[in-house]
Parts: structure tokens; C-alpha cells; sequence
């Protein structure tokens, strides 16, 4: 009997979806956890050139080649043909138009299925990945009819990087027959690559022709170039009897022994456990959904010491992005910590240590073989310990954290001492700057030939509510392993009592940047709620009261915050076109859901209302069924009616809100007595 997750009917669409235009804007995604993925349209035509069947891994997860592009099917029922996929052309036509017999499409968990009704035929697909392998497998069932089912699938392929579009004079693979399928093999410039397609019993037939003039509509819309091609190598036959079952596999090793319901059960059963170990059943379908999205961000990477070895990480968005130290630090908390995963956030923090240099992370790992270069996040470091204290706190390991005590005391010793790009602590009042002109170091890290767009050279207020939060951190851990916690404590006093200096009277908010080239920067942002969701730590109360109300004035929105308020010069309300005009708004008045979490903090400790929190949250709830189904999109345009941009699926986004649910059912599961007096600032 097959294990299925308890995750039903969040996203579930019948005919009215399914059969029009909405087919081809709502997104699903698989994942393997190793940075490899399936993506696509429920109606099957192809908007990206990240639109693929099988994404595989192929150096760490940064690193990943496109080798099944569409696998286009055909059903033969009752001696008719019927067309069950859907093309968009050069001209703009949609052939086939194969959503029209789709009658059902719905998440079973993390698994994307398809029901199409063909007459008294009732045929179903299901789409996962196998975990840690890059193999795809498509379940097929023929749920009821009254005679077989034959289906042709077209198997069209490249190899080429995912970032890529298809060439006409790009090689062709050999193709051999092997058992249940076939075999594909390139010479790629970065070595041999192989595939191999299988389903049992199937009939191959050579095919070995372009198909061109895919017309990728997304990509057209970014600035890109959007048609598309790919080799149909062959065409495979398969026959399905009434009750009957079928997996087709591409994988990148072969799959002869594999049977079908033994890997669709090993992965439900799979599902099944994370979401038991999350723990959200009793609180409805958004959150367990949320915990299947965030499984679906962490990522096996080798160790650098050991690269034989793994350890996770978390990749901060798909389609294309691949991990960031960013965005891992600011999502392990949610991601992991809020699912019950705190074991793999301890393997994941000791990896990213041997990675630090000069008390730096890389900002990124690249998508090419080979170690990463850019050092330029002044907050992933402190970020890096924030997350240490909280795994430590949600798993007390002293071991664990006796052996990543050094380098947590080196992060701080290079801020203290002065490291790369002007980063360092001012010793006249104990606040870090960070800056050098041409270099984008904070979350806000927008580059336009050249142009650093929001430079935010000086003291930026939340990187100093982090280093805050970092040296907290460790004088509280430094007591745990009996060390003594002075020098952190001294520190973060002087943060403390200099923390009054980003306070701007005259708007009733923070600056969001002090001590800059050009002085203080008064733009109305929300990088001061980062230091009013510490509390009465950095902020008396009457300030995080006013910047509460003030966010909540200009930058607020049903689907995150704007990065900028409306009322400033530099405000641009629209995320979109092409990516100079994107990353012109990205952080200027473009909406990020992940700001949510610092809002939701302050609001909360100002407000002591967790029922305006659930007002917040819920437009994420119909989100889920909007753009990338069951997943969070990374930004939204700051002016009406907030349309989705940036990537479909996105880690920080994901880890918001599930951080911020953890953290609210914290405090309102404490007593009521030492509730009232966390309220009120005692």
C-alpha cells in the first residue's frame, strides 16, 4: 500500500484551470536534493528555457545541465489519437493542444499529478524525482477504460548548461538500445555525458531531427532571446491495460531494475516523514505544504576538505539560482530549524565554516567547476552565527559546538580587526561599516553595468542589528562551553549604547544607513525592522512602536514589504522587463515576502496580537495556488496588483514564513505570566 503525505487539497485545480490560459502561468516544480530539477507549465507548454524534464546536478548543485527538455505524449485509445501535451510556437500558436483533455491537475504532497479523461479513459501521471540521484521518473497509471492505452513519448534532449537555450549546430548524441530503453551518450566540452531512458516493455524507435521554434514566452519578457530547440533522438512506444501501471525513468545511470511502485512508494514515504518530523498536521495544509517547499531547497554539496563527502546546503531559488551564503544563513532557520531539521543544520553550518576566509563567506558558489572567488556579503558571517546559536539552541550539542567554536571567534576577530572591502568595527563607537565603491555587500546587492544601485556605503542599520545579534550570540555560548563572555559582551554594550545614532526624529523611523560618504541616508526601508524585532534590546519602545507604524504606512503590502517607500525619488513600482529595468526596481520599492519575518517579529512584541499575524500571513496561502504551485515566489512589484517576479520558488521566502510561525507559537505557548512580562520589555 503506498504511503502518501498528508498534504490534500491545497492545490488542486479542475477544467476551469486547467482547459484555459491559466494552465500555461502556473508553474510545478520536483527536486532531487542534490541541486537537479523537473520543471514546467500544468499545461505543458514551455514559458523558460529552465522548462525541462529532467535538470541534472552534474558538478555540486550550483552546476547543472538541461538533458531532457519535453517528452511530449501522445495516447492511441479505441483506435484515435490524442494529443496530451501543449507547444507554443514562434508565430504564437499553441499545437498541440493537448490541456483540453486535462481534467485534473493537483500536489499529492511535493508530487505534481495529471488526470486527463479521454472518453471512458481515465489516465494519470505522476512526476518526482529519486532523492540524491539525478533520475526522473514519470509514474503512469490508466485508472480506468475499457481497452489498452498505447503511449507514443517523444523524447527530445540537449545537453547543454540549464542557463542556455538550444543550437541547431550543437552535436547531436549517439544512441544505442539497451534493456527497457534506450541510451544516449554526448561529447560535451566539460566531459562524456550519458542518459539513459527506460520503461519496461517500451518500444523505441529512432527518430534523430530538430524540433524548432519553440517560443519561450518568460524568457521574452525578461529581455532574453526565447526560441528554443531540441533533438528529438527517438520516440517510445508504451502500452497500458486497464488497472495497469508504467514508470518511464531518464536518469543519468541506468534504471534497469527499478519497478514502479516501489520508487513512487519510497518517495511518498519519504514526504511522509518530513512532514511527521515537522510536525503539522493539527495545523492545516499551508504549513505542511510550506515544509514539502522548503525540502525542496536543501541540497547534498561536497565538503571542502573532503570532497568525497556531503553535506547539505540550501539553494536559495529555483529555476536558476544556485546557493548563496546569504540567503543559506537567512533560511536555515526556517527551512530547517521550524521543520525539524536541525541535525542537517549542524552538518550544514560546520561545512560553511571551512569555507570562511578573513572571517568571510563566499556570497555565492559559482555555476561552473571550480572554488568560489566572491567574498562580498558583509551579513552572511554574522548571519552564520545567529543560525549557530539557534541550532544550538533547538539541539543542545556541546561537541558540535566545541568544534565550530573557532571559527564563530574568527568571524567576530576579522570584523574587529578590519577585513576585505572596508568592513570592520569604527572603534569610536563599536558599530561595523562596510564600504568600497563598485561593491554591492548588502542583501540589497543590485549591479547595473557596473553601477552599484543602492551603494549603502557606511553603517547599514541591520548588518549592525546582526553584528548586535552575533556578539549576544556568543557571549551566551561562550558561558555554555565555559569560556569566559566578556569581550562580547563589552562589545555588544558599546553597539548598544551607540545604537541611538541611527534614530531619525524628524521621520519617526531609522536611518537606514549612517556615517556614509554623503552622511545619513534617510530613506524610508524595512532594514530597520531588523533591529526592532530584537525588542528592547536596540529600540525603546515608544521607537519600535513608531517604526512599526511607519512601515506599516509605506511599505507594507499584502504580499510582503517594498524595499523603498513610494513617496521617495528612487521609488519604481514595477518589477519587470528586461534585466537592466529589473534590477534597476529590485530594491527600490520591489516587494520581498521575506521581510515579512522582521515585520511580523516587531509588530508582534509591539502589538501582542497573534491573531494579526494569521491576517498577514494568509495571502501566502493563496499564493501557493498561484504562481509556483506549493512554493513561494522571491518578489513581487511594489505598486497594485503585486505581480509575481524573480524566481517561482524562493528559500527565504519559504523560511520566512515558517520561521515566523515557529516563532509566534514559541511565545504564545509560554505562560501567561512570563508572556505578559516578554511583552512588555521585562
Amino acid at each position: 500500500m503506498t504511503q502518501r503525505p498528508q498534504v490534500i487539497g491545497l492545490v488542486d485545480f479542475g477544467r476551469l484551470v486547467c482547459n484555459g490560459d491559466e494552465a500555461f502561468s502556473r508553474e510545478w516544480l520536483v527536486t532531487n536534493g542534490i541541486g537537479g530539477y523537473a520543471s514546467g507549465t500544468i499545461g505543458g507548454v514551455r514559458n523558460r528555457r529552465y522548462h525541462a524534464s529532467l535538470v541534472a546536478a552534474t558538478s555540486g548543485p550550483s552546476v547543472r545541465t538541461l538533458l531532457v527538455g519535453d517528452l511530449p505524449i501522445t495516447a492511441v485509445y479505441r483506435g484515435l489519437r490524442y494529443p496530451l501535451s501543449a507547444s507554443r510556437w514562434r508565430d504564437g500558436s499553441i499545437s498541440p493542444r493537448g490541456h483540453l483533455w486535462l481534467q485534473r491537475f493537483y500536489l499529492d504532497g511535493a508530487i505534481p499529478v495529471w488526470r486527463w479523461a479521454i472518453r471512458d479513459a481515465l489516465l494519470e501521471r505522476r512526476v518526482f524525482m529519486i532523492h540524491g540521484e539525478n533520475t526522473l521518473c514519470q509514474h503512469w497509471s490508466l485508472v480506468q477504460g475499457a481497452s489498452p492505452v498505447q503511449l507514443e513519448i517523444d523524447l527530445l534532449v540537449d545537453c547543454r548548461s540549464h542557463h542556455a537555450l538550444g543550437r541547431l549546430d550543437a552535436p547531436s548524441p549517439a544512441m544505442d538500445r539497451i534493456d527497457r530503453g534506450v541510451k544516449l551518450a554526448w561529447r560535451a566540452p566539460s566531459g562524456p555525458q550519458e542518459l539513459f531512458v527506460q520503461c519496461a516493455k517500451c518500444v523505441p524507435s529512432p527518430r534523430g531531427s530538430w524540433w524548432r521554434d519553440w517560443f519561450l514566452a518568460d524568457e521574452a519578457a525578461r529581455g532574453y532571446d526565447a526560441i528554443d530547440c531540441l533533438w528529438n533522438a527517438a520516440m517510445l512506444e508504451v502500452v497500458l491495460a486497464p488497472g495497469a501501471n508504467a514508470l518511464l525513468t531518464a536518469s543519468t545511470a541506468s534504471q534497469s531494475e527499478r519497478f514502479p511502485d516501489e520508487l513512487l512508494d519510497a518517495e511518498t514515504a519519504r514526504q511522509g516523514e518530513l512532514l511527521s518530523r515537522a510536525g503539522f498536521d493539527p495545523v492545516g495544509p499551508a504549513l505542511a505544504q510550506l515544509a514539502m517547499a522548503a525540502d525542496q531547497f536543501v541540497v547534498a554539496r561536497p565538503l571542502r576538505s573532503n570532497p568525497s563527502k556531503l553535506a547539505p546546503s540550501i539553494i536559495a531559488g529555483y529555476p536558476w539560482f544556485g546557493d548563496w551564503s546569504r540567503d543559506t544563513m537567512f533560511s536555515l532557520p526556517g527551512v530547517l530549524l521550524a521543520t525539524g531539521r536541525a541535525e542537517e543544520a549542524k552538518s550544514l553550518l560546520s561545512a560553511f565554516s571551512q569555507w570562511l576566509d578573513h572571517g568571510m563567506l563566499p556570497n555565492r558558489f559559482p555555476d561552473s567547476p571550480g572554488d568560489p572567488s566572491e567574498f562580498n556579503a558583509v551579513d552572511a558571517p554574522l548571519l552564520m552565527v545567529i543560525a549557530s546559536a539557534r541550532t544550538f539552541d533547538a539541539s543542545p550539542d556541546p561537541a558540535w559546538l566545541t568544534e565550530l567554536w573557532p571559527a564563530l571567534e574568527g568571524i567576530i576577530a576579522a570584523y574587529t580587526a578590519g577585513t576585505r572591502h572596508g568592513i570592520g568595527v569604527d572603534p569610536q563607537d563599536g558599530l561595523v561599516h562596510a564600504a568600497e565603491p563598485g561593491v554591492q555587500l548588502t542583501w540589497m546587492d543590485a549591479l547595473v553595468n557596473g553601477r552599484v544601485i543602492t551603494p549603502r556605503m557606511g553603517k547599514p542599520i541591520e548588518v549592525n542589528a546582526f553584528w548586535f545579534e552575533a556578539l549576544e550570540s556568543l557571549a551566551r555560548l561562550a558561558t555554555v562551553l565555559g569560556k569566559s563572555p566578556q569581550r562580547y559582551s563589552d562589545a555588544s554594550a558599546r553597539v548598544r549604547k551607540s545604537f541611538g545614532k541611527f534614530w531619525n526624529q524628524q521621520r519617526s523611523c531609522c536611518f537606514d544607513v549612517i556615517d556614509g560618504p554623503d552622511g545619513h541616508d534617510q530613506s524610508v526601508r524595512p532594514n530597520q525592522l531588523f533591529a526592532s524585532a530584537l525588542g528592547d534590546e536596540l529600540l525603546p519602545i515608544g521607537q519600535r512602536r513608531a517604526i512599526c507604524d511607519c512601515v506599516m504606512a509605506n511599505l507594507w503590502t499584502p504580499q510582503g514589504l517594498r524595499t523603498l517607500a513610494p513617496q521617495e525619488s528612487a521609488y519604481l513600482g514595477t518589477y519587470g522587463g528586461d534585466p537592466t529595468s529589473r534590477d534597476e526596481a529590485y530594491h527600490q520599492g520591489t516587494v520581498w515576502p521575506w521581510l515579512f519575518l522582521p515585520l511580523i517579529k516587531t509588530h508582534y512584541l509591539v502589538h501582542h496580537s497573534a491573531r494579526a499575524i494569521g491576517d498577514f500571513v494568509f495571502p501566502f496561502v493563496n499564493h501557493l495556488r498561484e504562481g509556483g504551485l506549493g512554493s513561494l515566489n522571491e518578489v513581487f512589484s511594489g505598486n497594485p496588483p503585486h505581480e509575481p517576479g524573480g524566481c517561482t520558488a524562493q528559500a527565504w521566502s519559504v523560511g520566512a514564513i515558517l520561521e515566523a510561525w515557529a516563532w509566534i507559537r514559541a511565545r504564545e505557548a509560554q505562560p501567561p505570566r512570563a508572556r505578559a512580562a516578554r511583552l512588555a520589555g521585562a
